[in-house]
């Protein structure tokens, strides 16, 4: 039978595309029209749908739909009951992944046009909200399950893009719109997705494989090495040669960034069970990490629970600490960690108990100095921490007294790194802080590396 007035495929309606992309996007189909999200049209004489309107299924479930920024999808009915995909569940979260079974295509594509636009904050994704027959007061009280609104929605989409350890879905595809068998394709992206036409080549080139007779495969024939004259086949090659390389280079900085992803989060286990106890940890675990430093920057450190606990009787100070260069040097040093700040009572606890004992113990002979140590407001980011023990003056006149001085873990952590880079020797650090009194602060002189 012939019938006339056809228009070669894909028929495509553009409905409420903005009007700064429409010339590009239509450039890329042999036909289209262009609607209005109200507008009636004969929709069974068109293959496609390309639409920027809220509503991505209102339209005949055989047209295969490309939606930017829809807040309803498909309707669906299972068992008596009906879902609609809408997109209604507010998170805040914001680590994204991908679907694995996707594939090189639509990961390409989500890591170019649309993972780098998704900003922090609240967000609204895609649920499988229940629109059964029972009365709105029944159904607006019933809770919504959890699978209703991750993984995929109960098995009602493919998810493209899922935020947070949840799993919301943030973008989903349907392999068959609600409709049967003749159902069309649906993907169904966010607002911000950018790189539109990008997305409606690679959704014909899709198409053309489910459903070739409304996207017709010699659609490509003009750019097939058979049939091109030298210029454009040398195009098609060098486009053809940078996209293999593309792929080549783009795996081997996978495999690249998971070694290094690997080596960082061992450095980090490592970093956390060392050095970096002087800024989050308290008690035995802070003074450890305190003595560690201490002996890496080249003090003898004694330990003194076992001390005071023969002969003694008390617990004085954590740790007795001596310079190898220095041998009448010898100084005692107290360690506490707090949530918050540290606490001008706990100044006395070296400088009073710790060194009468001493002085007994050694036959009147005076500690050289003495130390109070403090990992304050241990909870929070070290670049934001207030002082600790603000008041030099009053508040910590018994250290200026004993010849000591207050110690906060973050310089120390300064110290021992700049030693660590080289920017600044041992003898120096233990220098200054035998010299210090009333309160030691660390400052390097020389510029960090990057």
């Amino acid at each position: 039978m012939t019938i006339y007035n056809t228009r070669p495929r894909p028929r495509v309606i553009f409905e409420d595309v903005p009007d700064d992309l429409l010339p590009e996007l239509q450039r890329l189909v042999p036909s289209s029209t262009v609607a209005q999200g109200g507008q009636d049209l004969h929709e069974s004489e068109y293959d496609l749908l390309v639409t920027f309107n809220l509503n991505a299924g209102r339209r005949s479930t055989h047209l295969h739909v490309l939606s930017f920024g829809a807040e309803w999808g498909e309707s669906f009915r299972e068992k008596g009951s009906s879902h609609v995909l809408q997109r209604r569940y507010i998170t805040r979260a914001h680590e994204m992944s991908i679907p694995p079974e996707l594939g090189n295509g639509f990961a390409s594509l989500l890591e170019k046009t649309l993972i780098p636009h998704i900003v922090e904050g609240e967000k609204t994704t895609w649920t499988a909200a229940m629109t059964s027959f029972a009365p709105a007061a029944a159904r607006a009280s019933r809770p919504q399950s959890q699978n209703a609104m991750t993984g995929d929605l109960k098995g009602f989409c493919q998810p493209l893009i899922h935020i947070g350890r949840e799993k919301f879905v943030y973008a989903f595809s349907l392999r068959r719109r609600a409709g049967g068998k003749d159902a069309g394709l649906m993907w169904v992206l966010p607002p911000e997705t950018a790189g539109h036409a990008q997305w409606l080549k690679f959704f014909l080139s899709e198409v053309e494989k489910i459903d070739p007779g409304s996207v017709p495969p010699s659609a490509s024939w003009k750019t097939n090495s058979e049939w091109t004259p030298p210029a454009l086949r040398e195009s098609v090659l060098n486009l053809r040669l940078l996209q293999e390389e593309r792929t080549k280079a783009i795996a081997q900085y996978d495999d690249q960034e998971r070694e290094l992803e690997n080596a960082l989060f061992a450095a980090g286990e490592a970093a956390a069970a060392g050095p970096q106890r002087l800024l989050t940890a308290d008690g035995d675990d802070l003074v450890d990490a305190v003595k560690d430093v201490l002996q890496a920057l080249g003090f003898t450190v004694q330990d003194m629970d076992d001390h005071h606990a023969e002969k003694t009787g008390a617990k004085l100070e954590d740790l007795r600490v001596g310079d190898p260069t220095m041998q009448e040097w010898i100084c005692l040093a107290e360690i506490k960690g707090y949530q918050k700040g540290a606490k001008v009572s706990d100044v006395a606890q070296i400088t009073a108990r710790p060194v009468v004992s001493y002085v007994k113990e050694t036959g009147g002979k005076e500690p050289s100095s003495v130390w109070h140590i403090v990992n304050a407001w241990r909870r929070t980011d070290p670049t934001t921490r207030a002082k600790a023990i603000d008041n030099d003056e009053v508040d910590l006149m018994p250290l200026t007294v004993s010849s000591g001085a207050l110690i906060d873990t973050r310089d120390l952590f300064r110290a021992w790194r700049d030693v660590q880079d080289g920017l600044i020797g041992k003898e120096q650090v233990r220098q200054s802080l035998r010299s210090a009194r009333t309160r030691w602060s660390y400052e390097v002189t020389s510029p960090r590396p990057d």
